[in-house]
């Protein structure tokens, strides 16, 4: 196990098609054996679900007999918010994984909209990185933001806008004159 801090993505279900999968995005402190970070579960099928906390823990090593690698015990709760919030926990996860924190298996319940679910013994596995998103809902740009942008004045909200249709004609070619409009707004206000 590697010493200080580190992140983890967990991706935690039992492979059957329409059941929820847990992904756990945490960060590590080795060096006092706390955890915390995001809990996610989501179930597309009915009844759907969509439920999110932040989590927090802590993790002892154990070695299960003395022929075995190291394996590690994770004890996450979470809710809405941090403690010390009075607001009541609504996710709790107990499990034992393998000292690389890639795999083994958990129990975990979470409340949502009053009633409290339970998953028992899941699979854990490595979930791959999410790459971040520019801005904090990338969105299709159309005409009226172009315009709205033009009319603005503001150069560096024209740059933006010249930025996201740049990334978005790579796919669509419907914004290229307004492309062409906004440059030569960016040209001419520079020019002052």
């Amino acid at each position: 196990m590697s010493i200080g801090l580190f992140h983890t993505r967990l991706s935690i279900s039992n492979a059957l098609p329409g059941a929820p999968v847990l992904t756990l995005d945490l960060l590590v402190d080795t060096a006092h054996k706390r955890v915390s970070g995001i809990a996610s579960v989501f179930q597309a099928t009915w009844p759907t679900v969509n439920y999110r906390a932040q989590v927090w823990g802590s993790f002892s090593e154990t070695r299960l007999t003395a022929n075995v690698e190291n394996h590690i015990i994770l004890t996450l709760d979470g809710g809405p918010s941090r403690p010390p919030s009075q607001i009541a926990q609504t996710f709790h996860l107990r499990g034992i994984l393998g000292s690389d924190w890639a795999s083994g298996f958990v129990d975990y319940r979470y409340e949502e909209q009053g009633q409290w679910h339970e998953v028992k013994h899941v699979a854990v596995h490595q979930a791959p990185s999410e790459q971040p998103r520019p801005g904090p809902h990338p969105q299709p740009l159309y005409a009226v933001a172009v315009q709205q942008a033009q009319t603005s004045g503001d150069l560096a909200q024209l740059k933006t806008v010249v930025q996201q249709a740049e990334q978005q004609l790579a796919h669509e070619g419907a914004l290229r004159s307004a492309l062409e409009h906004l440059k030569a707004e960016i040209a001419r206000l520079e020019a002052r």
